[in-house]
């Protein structure tokens, strides 16, 4: 017999990549190898060729996955399951990568606020002046956020907007969590985080200072002027040259499964992709996330400006 087996290429943090292999194994028997890659998986693909050992890649972020398909990193996957699992805006049309999770950008706000509604235009409301909290313009984050708001707003308006931000002197020293902390600390009343964050802080992963901060703040799940709020994802596809693309296959069908979906949400505080299991309850705090479903090559043709925008009109 065969011994079934599958490697897998992940960007993602080595304990909850080794979940979703321990769940996979007990489910199919199918024994994973997991290879860590720091931050972009794309150049060891390339440079390893025919000979990369990888049948999965796994990683985060709508551009990488994009790329990784653009390189030819990727083969196409022809599975019903997935289909029908994997809503169409969140998979490549082509098969070459699939959602496994989404994450948007909250809003935080500090407890006695009487906000309960917010729109990402709000952030260049001069109320908040030196009282908000995001991260510098040019990382992944917000890079990302500011592609889609181009995409729905059109040039002009981002442009103000950006320059709003700007004007409301944010504090941007520090990673998402520095958010939260900020307001605890009264040093801001509101904050950009993504929304996994907040199930982490509250659920004490990050220990008790963070579930502490955590306490200070309300989390608002923030939208366009038509509701709807874009998301950003992890996901992963089949390797160009995988050894076992049948198990590679059957990996995301798991993924997108049941079983699979569940450790997203209750381990990853992450907003599942299949319809059959809901996000955890600490997140659904922020209310129901109704999702901008346009698709992610249209946001794409503004990921280069999104960039130059925020190296010429940063905020930090």
């Amino acid at each position: 017999m065969t011994h079934r087996k599958l490697t897998i290429y992940s960007t993602r943090h080595r304990e909850f990549t080794q979940l979703l292999a321990d769940g996979f194994h007990q489910e199919t028997g199918i024994e994973v190898t997991i290879e860590d890659i720091k931050s972009d998986a794309a150049p060891r693909v390339q440079q390893e060729g025919e000979n990369c050992p990888a049948d999965i890649v796994l990683t985060l972020d709508y551009r990488r996955l994009m790329a990784l398909a653009a390189a030819n990193l990727t083969q196409p996957v022809q599975s019903e399951t997935l289909d029908k699992l994997v809503p169409a805006h969140l998979r490549d049309p082509e098969g070459r990568w699939f959602a496994q999770s989404m994450r948007a950008r909250f809003i935080f706000v500090e407890k006695s606020l009487d906000v309960t509604q917010f729109d990402y235009a709000d952030l260049a409301d001069p109320r908040w002046r030196d009282q908000l909290f995001i991260r510098p313009a040019d990382h992944m984050f917000n890079t990302a956020l500011i592609a889609a708001f181009r995409a729905h707003y059109g040039q002009e308006k981002t442009e103000a907007w950006l320059k709003g931000i700007a004007a409301n002197r944010p504090l941007s020293k520090g990673g998402d969590r520095s958010a939260v902390r900020a307001i605890a600390e009264g040093k801001a009343q509101i904050g950009v985080a993504n929304s996994y964050y907040y199930g982490e802080m509250c659920a004490g992963v990050g220990g008790p200072e963070q579930k502490a901060w955590s306490e200070h703040v309300r989390p608002i799940l923030p939208t366009f002027d038509h509701g709807k709020t874009p998301v950003n994802i992890t996901g992963a596809g089949v390797a160009a040259h995988a050894p076992h693309p049948k198990e590679a296959c059957a990996f995301l069908e798991y993924l997108a499964g049941d079983k699979g979906q569940q450790i997203y949400a209750s381990v990853g505080y992450e907003y599942p992709v299949s319809e059959h299991v809901a996000p955890d309850a600490l997140i659904r705090e922020a209310g129901e996330l109704c999702v901008d479903t346009t698709p992610f090559s249209a946001v794409a043709e503004f990921n280069d400006a999104a960039e130059t925008y925020a190296s010429t009109m940063p905020w930090a």
